[in-house]
C-alpha cells in the first residue's frame, strides 16, 4: 500500500463489499515515513467488514531481502486466524508445503501419521482456510525459520505449543525433540529411527575429530546460518566470519550461545560476494561455507546449503556431515588447504 487513511479504508471497503474472505496488506515505505498508524485504521475499521484484514510492514529500508518478507507475511497471517477447540491427534508441520514431491521426506513424518496422527501442511501455496483452522492443532512442528515467529505467536494467542526442529544438528538436541515429541502424544518410538541416528551418530564423533581446531568462513545462501555456526563450534570448529541474510527474532539465543563458547566472529551482509572474496583471503580461514562466486584456487568452500530446505532429524545431519567430510577427503587428497596462507587482521 502507498496512499494514506482515507484512501486505504476506501479500498478495504470495496475489496469487502466485492467478496473478499481475507486480505493481506503489504505496507511499502511511504506509510511507514509519514507515520501512518496502520493498526489504529484497522482498530477502526474491521468491525463493519466480514472479511479478516492483516498487514505486514515491508517498507525497503528495514527489509533489505527476502527472508524479512518472508517471516513477517508468515507472522501476518496469524491475525486471521480463531480458537479452535483442539483437535488432540492434529499437528500442524510449519514449513513445508502439502506437495513438494520434489524435497525428500524427513522420515519423522510418516513416522507421526503411521501411530495415527493427521499433519496439516502450512507454508507458502496452503490454503486460506488450512491457515484459518491452524490452532485447533494440538502441537505446531516448525521446519523452516520463515515460520517460527508464526509459532510463537500461535503459542502467545493460542495456547498451541511449538517444537522447534529445523535448528537442530547436534545429535543430542534431536534425541530430546524426538523424546519430547512421543512424550507428549504419550508413545516410544522403539527402534524407528535407530538406524539414521546411529549414522549421524558415527559421522557427527569423525567430524568433531577431524574439524577441531578448523577455521570457517559464512558466505551467502545458508538459510540457517547461527544455529548452523553453534553446531560447527560445538565440533571445535573456529567461525571468523557469519554472513547473516536476515537476523530473526530468535536469533539472539543462538549468538549468545556462540559467545557463551569463547567466540565472537564477524558478523556482515554481503551484498556482492566478488568485492568481498579479498576480505575471505585475508581471513585465509579452513573452510568457506555457502556460495563463492567464482572457484578460488586457495579456499575450500562447502557449497551453498539451501538444498537442505524441509528436512529436519537424523538423515539431514548426515547429510551435511557427509558433505563436508568429502570436502576435506578433496584437500587432503589434493594436498592443498589448512592454514598454511596464514592470517591477517582486517
Amino acid at each position: 500500500m502507498f496512499g494514506c487513511r482515507n484512501g486505504l479504508i476506501d479500498a478495504l471497503r470495496k475489496m469487502d463489499k466485492a467478496g473478499a474472505k481475507a486480505i493481506l496488506m503489504i505496507i511499502t515505505c511511504v506509510p511507514e515515513l509519514i507515520g501512518e498508524d496502520i493498526q489504529a485504521i484497522l482498530n477502526e475499521v474491521q468491525p463493519e467488514l466480514s472479511a479478516r484484514v492483516t498487514f505486514v510492514m515491508l517498507g525497503q529500508f528495514k527489509n533489505i531481502s527476502y527472508p524479512p518478507g518472508s517471516w513477517k507475511t508468515m507472522e501476518a497471517l496469524g491475525m486471521l486466524m480463531d480458537g479452535k477447540a483442539t483437535d488432540p491427534n492434529r499437528v500442524n508441520v510449519l514449513g513445508r508445503a502439502p506437495e513438494e514431491e520434489h524435497i525428500p521426506l524427513p522420515s519423522l513424518l510418516p513416522a507421526l501419521t503411521g501411530r495415527g496422527l493427521t499433519l496439516r501442511y502450512l507454508a507458502p501455496g496452503s490454503s486460506l482456510e488450512d491457515f484459518q483452522r491452524a490452532p485447533d492443532a494440538a502441537l505446531n512442528l516448525v521446519v523452516s525459520p520463515f515460520m517460527q515467529p508464526l509459532a510463537a505467536r500461535m503459542e502467545r494467542e493460542f495456547g498451541v505449543p511449538y517444537i522447534t526442529l529445523h535448528t537442530l544438528y547436534d545429535v543430542e538436541s534431536i534425541d530430546k525433540a524426538y523424546t519430547a515429541l512421543a512424550e507428549r502424544f504419550g508413545y516410544s518410538w522403539d527402534d524407528a529411527f535407530e538406524k539414521e541416528r546411529q549414522e549421524a551418530l558415527t559421522l557427527q564423533n569423525q567430524a568433531r575429530k577431524r574439524l577441531g581446531g578448523l577455521r570457517y568462513v559464512f558466505f551467502p545462501r545458508i538459510d540457517i546460518p547461527l544455529p548452523l555456526a553453534v553446531f560447527l563450534t560445538g565440533l571445535g570448529m573456529e567461525p571468523l566470519l557469519l554472513h547473516l541474510e536476515e537476523y530473526y527474532p530468535e536469533d539472539r539465543g543462538y549468538a549468545k550461545e556462540l559467545t557463551d563458547m569463547g567466540h565472537n566472529p564477524w558478523v556482515c551482509r554481503m551484498v556482492n560476494a566478488q568485492a568481498d572474496l579479498p576480505i575471505l583471503e585475508k581471513l585465509a580461514p579452513d573452510l568457506c561455507f555457502g556460495y563463492l562466486p567464482e572457484p578460488n584456487k586457495t579456499i575450500p568452500c562447502v557449497p551453498d546449503l539451501f538444498d537442505f530446505y524441509g528436512q529436519v532429524g537424523y538423515a539431514r545431519t548426515s547429510y551435511l556431515l557427509k558433505r563436508i567430510l568429502g570436502i576435506l577427503n578433496e584437500i587432503n587428497a589434493s594436498g592443498k588447504g589448512g592454514t598454511a596462507h596464514g592470517s591477517a587482521s582486517i
